[in-house]
């Protein structure tokens, strides 16, 4: 079962992630991090979604993943190290 949501977002925080890289908010360093961070995300959504749904409680593990994904996207693009 796929949830526009969870794939909405996910394209929306890779597209953040390469923005960062493309303006030298982020380094490779960070930017390799927050894929491996984003990488984790996609494989648990995989796991949870092996029995073909998700409940409420599991799109709310998810959910809180991402927010948590988002937080470090824009700590390290804020922050004072830049790749230029």
């Amino acid at each position: 079962m796929n949830d526009p949501k969870i794939q909405e977002r996910e394209i929306k925080q890779q597209e953040r992630i390469q923005q960062g890289v493309n303006s030298g908010q982020l380094t490779q360093r960070e930017a390799r991090r927050l894929e491996n961070q984003q990488s984790r995300i996609k494989a648990t959504e995989d796991c949870l979604k092996a029995n073909g749904n998700l409940t409420p409680a599991e799109r709310a593990r998810l959910t809180r993943m991402q927010d948590r994904a988002s937080r470090d996207i824009y700590r390290l693009k804020h922050n004072p190290v830049t790749a230029n």
